[in-house]
């Protein structure tokens, strides 16, 4: 596990598709409060998922990715493949 303290880390900002990936995460939060996440604002106005640090997660540098760090840091991006992931 990383060094983050919560196991999803989402990247993200308020379009459809982040909000998307969000509200599941809150409804899981709800469902099992032991559940926890972090979040990281992706500024889209400055290109930052198309940095080289993003691009790794995501190599399609888009939003949302989230990283699970109890699977070993493992990235899942694409909305659709997040919530089916988290499912």
């Amino acid at each position: 596990m990383s060094s983050d303290s919560k196991p999803i880390h989402l990247y993200t900002l308020a379009t459809p598709n982040g909000v998307a990936a969000s509200a599941y995460l809150e409804e899981l939060k709800k469902q099992y409060p032991a559940f926890d996440y972090d979040f990281t604002k992706i500024d889209i106005t400055k290109n930052t998922q198309k940095e080289p640090w993003y691009i790794k997660l995501n190599p399609n540098g888009r939003i949302p990715t989230i990283v699970d760090h109890t699977q070993g840091d493992f990235a899942v991006f694409e909305t659709s493949a997040i919530l089916l992931y988290l499912a």
